[in-house]
């Protein structure tokens, strides 16, 4: 049987297929299909020879009689391969290689961020025109620092923006002008280093274990409680450290530090008279002094007896000030540590973050970034249960130095990051994922629809703010500090977020393109295998670029593939021109890239259902999801027909590629010079 019928009988089966009632497409649901298409297959097959379809020999054995059957199987898979037409979608995984340039003249990285600076320093100068003016109205009153770092380009440290408000120029107290070394509080980020400490410092069972195994104190409150009263009687028993750090526990924002009780208010604000000391000691403490909270982990849990939950635990994300609080007193617990030699040994100290600490000290104060009263700003200090949640103080460098230890899995192994680095829960919002802090923001590229996850935390309170940005897909990040008293800047905080999108609109664009051209220049080629002084196998990779902008099946493609003169392309995939999507990296031991793998798909990318025009989320399930679906179906003795493999040189180019299941090493062909 010649390819060519091989690709007509298929085509029946699509026809077959396409007359199928809507969202039959599926291989599950073809074997009507396969086995009316399989009948043919055996009448017309017959003896076929392996090597036609693009088998090398050592890789088949002949049945006896010399007999070759193909199996229903790929009769499926190879029908489903050829039938899909409609539009499905990526992987979460890089779709290249991640770029290695983000700092040298050429990168385009490097020519977005001097773009952005250069626009921050002409508004700040007074030269930008009012329309663009408007986007960065208020950003002269805020001191900022914002930089970038990425795991293949150690100069990508030095793309860093930093601007000192009048305030801070003036200061009595602190630094007068702000660098990568001055010294923010870093508000909410603490919790991703509290969290980050956690998993350096527990053991996974540790993170399953109820808090009312972890102190009694929780266990006693639990004791008392009821079935009838989880509504208002919180569950100790179900509640763990996983469930705080994931914002799953169902508690309280702030519990006792939000309570607004004032006796001499109650009539105003409808509330009853109490007796504070029946409130707990905490909030005794709290009422006769705002500015001292220095409480020990049985009056914080004594506390919180008689606080409602928002919610069951398990039930939906909540942002909770609270979930940090005990997670830390369940850290120190477990590990017999007080949370401040925890984040310094497992933190700090490995990731040589000199500058970041759980208070201000008089050794680092000078180059400590002090807006508003000096002694309010000193007053944060006096909350030390609150270190967990938002105390910690922390520089623009070490930030970069704590993104890049976690995407560089420098203290933690790579399978646990990685793990680590994933959603947990959704929020009702299609673009934002909740994990273990992680605030994932799912960025889409304008003009092609492809989503990028971020894995993000923010810190936002009173006159301070940070935020820091990990995008596993590009091995880069960034990170961003912000300062500025309620006089001098009342928005604060939307100045802040404001420069925080100007920084990914032009970032997550810029490392796409970047990691585009360098696969481009890296990949694009003819590879092919010589026998006997004739090309026995070939294939061309070159790229295509969609006119459509909403359709993103374009990037690295397969152009040509051929053995022994069959059109191996034909054979297995139709019409189509996959697309190359990278799978898996092998790097040397200088951390280089050495081999890349690429699966090669046919299957095009919609953010949403919507966006695939289909009826609903049923039918639209295959049209947003086809890889995580079919991946690898086809294979061949084993072997998977859609992945190839390339070795790369020291600077990251290919030089040979070999599709796994030919077992052929193709080398590439060298440019001409003239």
């Amino acid at each position: 049987m010649q390819p060519q019928s091989l690709i007509n009988v298929m085509a029946y089966g699509c026809v077959l297929s396409a007359n199928a009632p809507s969202g039959q497409r599926s291989t599950q649901r073809l074997n009507l299909v396969g086995a009316r298409v399989a009948t043919v297959f055996s009448q017309q097959l017959g003896a076929m020879d392996p090597s036609k379809i693009g088998v090398p020999e050592h890789l088949y054995e002949p049945t006896p009689g010399a007999e070759f059957t193909m199996r229903l199987s790929y009769v499926l898979s190879a029908i489903a391969a050829l039938c899909s037409s409609v539009a499905l979608a990526d992987f979460t995984t890089p779709t290249y290689p991640t770029p290695a340039d983000l700092s040298s003249n050429h990168s385009l990285v490097h020519a977005g961020w001097k773009n952005l600076t250069s626009t921050w320093d002409r508004h700040l100068q007074g030269k930008l025109n009012a329309p663009a003016a408007a986007a960065f109205a208020g950003v002269e009153n805020v001191t900022f620092s914002v930089g970038l770092f990425s795991l293949n380009d150690p100069l990508a440290l030095k793309l860093q923006y930093h601007y000192t408000a009048p305030e801070v120029k003036t200061a009595l107290v602190g630094t007068r002008k702000v660098d990568e070394d001055s010294i923010y509080r870093v508000a909410s980020v603490s919790k991703l280093i509290t969290t980050f400490a956690g998993l350096l410092e527990l053991e996974d069972k540790d993170w399953h274990r109820p808090l009312a195994q972890i102190n009694p104190a929780f266990k006693r409150q639990r004791k008392n409680a009821t079935a009838v009263d989880v509504i208002k009687t919180i569950e100790w028993d179900k509640i763990t450290p996983w469930a705080l750090a994931s914002q799953l526990s169902g508690l309280p924002t702030l519990g006792f530090l939000g309570d607004s009780y004032n006796e001499s208010l109650a009539s105003a604000m409808g509330g009853p008279v109490v007796n504070t000391s029946t409130l707990g000691a905490c909030v005794a403490k709290l009422y006769n002094d705002p500015f001292s909270l220095d409480c020990s982990t049985a009056e914080i849990i004594s506390s919180l007896k008689d606080l409602p939950p928002n919610f069951l635990p398990w039930s939906t994300p909540v942002y909770s000030d609270l979930n940090f609080m005990l997670l830390g007193l369940a850290i120190s617990d477990l590990t017999n540590k007080s949370i401040a030699d925890v984040y310094r040994s497992s933190v700090f100290t490995p990731l040589n973050m000199s500058s970041s600490s759980t208070k201000s000290q008089n050794a680092t104060l000078p180059r400590e970034v002090v807006v508003g009263a000096p002694a309010a700003y000193l007053a944060l200090d006096a909350f030390p249960s609150t270190v967990p949640a938002g105390g910690v103080l922390s520089s623009l460098g070490d930030l970069q130095r704590l993104g890049l230890g976690i995407l560089n899995s420098t203290l933690l192994p790579a399978e646990a990051t990685r793990r680590w680095m994933k959603p947990v829960s959704h929020t009702p919002s299609l673009s934002y994922s909740i994990g273990a802090p992680w605030e994932i923001y799912r960025f889409v590229h304008p003009g092609t629809g492809r989503v990028t996850d971020m894995y993000t935390k923010l810190g936002d309170a009173g006159n301070h703010g940070a935020a820091l940005a990990l995008i596993p897909q590009y091995d880069a990040g960034f990170a961003f500090l912000n300062a500025a008293s309620a006089e001098a800047a009342p928005l604060r905080s939307d100045i802040a977020l404001s420069i925080l999108d100007a920084v990914t609109a032009t970032v997550l664009p810029a490392l796409e393109a970047e990691a585009l051209a360098e696969a481009r220049r890296n990949f694009i080629g003819e590879y092919k295998s010589l026998a006997g002084g004739k090309v026995a196998a070939s294939l061309t990779v070159g790229f295509s670029a969609s006119t459509d902008p909403t359709d993103v099946h374009s990037g690295l493609v397969i152009t040509e593939w051929t053995y022994n003169g069959t059109d191996i392309l034909k054979v297995w995939f139709g019409s189509d021109r996959p697309r190359l999507e990278q799978s898996i990296v092998r790097h040397g031991e200088d951390g280089k890239p050495r081999q890349v793998a690429f699966i090669a798909s046919t299957y095009h990318q919609t953010p949403t259902y919507e966006a695939a025009g289909t009826t609903g989320p049923w039918t639209g399930f295959y049209h947003s999801n086809g890889d995580f679906v079919y991946t690898d179906q086809q294979r061949w003795a084993g072997q998977p027909v859609r992945e190839l493999v390339f070795e790369l040189d020291g600077k990251g180019a290919a030089v040979k590629c070999t599709p796994l299941y030919q077992g052929i090493e193709l080398t590439k062909a060298k440019k001409r010079t003239s």
